[in-house]
């Protein structure tokens, strides 16, 4: 066993999807605040003497609803940070440069196969298998896809790993499971 450690940081581009999600998230906020106004100026039209409490719940509200999707807002920033020790390839997912949580986790033995994104001789086989990418959403010159059974599930991973992390793939993997461009 050698000792190795290496780790990368993958920032994910914005795609059409995420420029969706926060489109919907504002829409949503906007519409439940008005719909808020408009039931608690309602509600106070009503009853005059309690005109000031409905505004000022309706400011709480409304305030909540605003720190709320401003959260979801921040969370389509996405990095995705790649450790590989040892024999362990991990992903973590970094949401708006502070969240941190561990999303993959797997013995490099486990891969069945890796190649290039654009490799179709050896990637053909596996393209009805479900994907998870890891990746910045381009296809890149170090864009890579591995077949593993994660979960009881055989999928495939797209990566983006430096060329540092690519040797040490290629050496715990062999030229057998292994395919560079």
């Amino acid at each position: 066993m050698r000792d190795f450690f290496n780790e990368q940081l993958i920032k994910k581009n914005y795609s059409e999807a995420d420029r969706k999600k926060r489109l919907r998230i504002i829409a949503i906020a906007i519409v439940a605040s008005v719909f808020i106004w408009q039931l608690c100026g309602t509600a106070a039209y009503r009853n005059q003497e309690l005109s000031s409490s409905f505004t000022l719940l309706a400011l709480i509200l409304i305030g909540i609803i605003v720190i709320f999707s401003y959260r979801k807002f921040q969370e389509v920033n996405v990095e995705y940070e790649y450790s590989y020790t040892e024999d362990t390839f991990d992903v973590d997912i970094i949401k708006n440069r502070s969240k941190r949580k561990q999303i993959f986790s797997i013995n490099v033995a486990e891969i069945e196969i890796m190649a290039h994104i654009d490799d179709k001789e050896h990637l053909s086989m596996y393209d009805k298998l479900p994907t998870e990418d890891f990746g910045s959403g381009e296809v890149l010159g170090n864009t890579y896809v591995f077949v593993a059974t994660y979960k009881g599930k055989r999928k495939r991973f797209i990566i983006e790993p430096n060329e540092k992390m690519l040797k040490a793939f290629y050496a715990d993997l062999t030229p057998k499971r292994m395919f560079r461009k």
